[in-house]
């Protein structure tokens, strides 16, 4: 059985299972519950909680579960799930590092600080990024390695702007040295981000002393919409001024 739990933030949807978890669950309670939270919010958070009733999933519950999963994979920025079972928890490490979001698993003597973890503010992240809406320019300015969240919110405040009649005509990449990515998440999310987002954009100005960003511009020219131009990093009003001018047809 599933039960929707209440005294959460908004953009938290926290569920707790118990007995034996079936298809019906899912399509009653979970499925539900989850495109409810998406029609209001582009990123969720996941509490789910198996106590100490649990008994299992039915094998078309796992079925289900593995739909929700993969239907919204994009859209949980966090998820952190209750359980004693060791199989359970073993499963969620598993496949853990192929979310784009954070994933922790706690035992059930751990649930308040899971429920803290799940409730917590949002991390400003180690992506600034400012959006001028007047001029069609986003700036990019990474402060550390990059983690999924910070491509996750970029798109959070793009995306329906863009959806609503916004034209990005330019984005400003601001590194003087690039500093990574925190995980294989991370990496995957940044590819996301570059495909869903590469042909709403006309320019991107990669303001930098890095060797490795500066050779994206030959090596992306392939398969990336937008033009791509490398700028030294003194030249930061030359590249904005650049990134925002009409793209020539080609």
């Amino acid at each position: 059985m599933l039960k929707l739990l209440e005294g959460y933030p908004d953009n938290v949807l926290a569920i707790r299972g118990s007995g034996e978890i079936t298809a019906r669950d899912y399509s009653d309670v979970m499925v539900p519950a989850v495109e409810n939270k998406l029609s209001e919010h582009k990123r969720v958070r996941l509490l789910y909680v198996l106590d100490d009733t649990f008994d299992g999933f039915t094998g078309a519950a796992a079925w289900e579960d593995a739909k929700v999963g993969m239907r919204h994979l994009a859209a949980f920025e966090r998820v952190a799930v209750v359980s004693d079972a060791d199989w359970v928890r073993t499963m969620v490490r598993g496949f853990g590092f192929a979310m784009p979001g954070q994933v922790k698993v706690y035992a059930l003597e751990d649930t308040d600080d899971a429920r803290e973890w799940i409730s917590e503010p949002t991390d400003p992240g180690k992506l600034e990024f400012q959006l001028d809406k007047d001029r069609g320019l986003l700036v990019l300015q990474p402060q550390g390695e990059l983690e999924a969240g910070d491509f996750q919110r970029v798109a959070a405040a793009v995306d329906p702007w863009l959806e609503s009649g916004g034209h990005l005509k330019g984005i400003a990449i601001i590194a003087q040295h690039f500093p990574g990515w925190d995980n294989f998440a991370a990496f995957t999310a940044h590819l996301g981000f570059v495909r869903d987002h590469h042909r709403s954009t006309d320019r991107v100005a990669l303001v930098t002393e890095s060797h490795f960003l500066a050779a994206l511009p030959r090596l992306a020219g392939i398969f990336v919409h937008a033009e791509l131009r490398h700028f030294e990093y003194d030249k930061l009003d030359e590249a904005l001024a650049w990134a925002v001018q009409e793209r020539q047809s080609r």
